[in-house]
């Protein structure tokens, strides 16, 4: 193979990462920070960034109780009540890291 078509090789693998939307990825959180090892994922073909968010009152979906995030296949924003939770279901593949914790949840799509 050519230097050239190397060359061009390597471009193309390097814009495809580039292009990529990358994810938190955190199993926990309590005050808004990770307490588990906060990672990071590439959201493949068919994925988007997910991050889910419980609160009790007088606790909000901008300071939950609990939350977690990573990439998700077949994501599905939701909102639904289990006893006295509220749970949130957000996915967004506007940015990279669009489901940081810190992110409102309202700038998400």
């Amino acid at each position: 193979m050519g230097k050239v078509q190397e060359l061009s090789i390597v471009l193309l693998l390097c814009m495809q990462t580039a292009l990529a939307l990358m994810c938190r990825e955190c199993k926990s959180y309590s005050h808004q920070k990770c307490i588990h090892e906060m990672r990071t994922c590439t959201a493949k073909d068919g994925e988007s960034c997910l991050t889910v968010r419980l609160w009790i009152s007088p606790s909000s979906v901008h300071t939950p109780n609990d939350a977690y995030s990573r990439c998700q296949e077949n994501c599905t924003t939701d909102e639904y009540y289990y006893g006295d939770y509220t749970i949130l279901i957000k996915c967004c593949k506007k940015f990279d890291f669009c489901n940081d914790i810190a992110v409102p949840s309202d700038e998400w799509s």
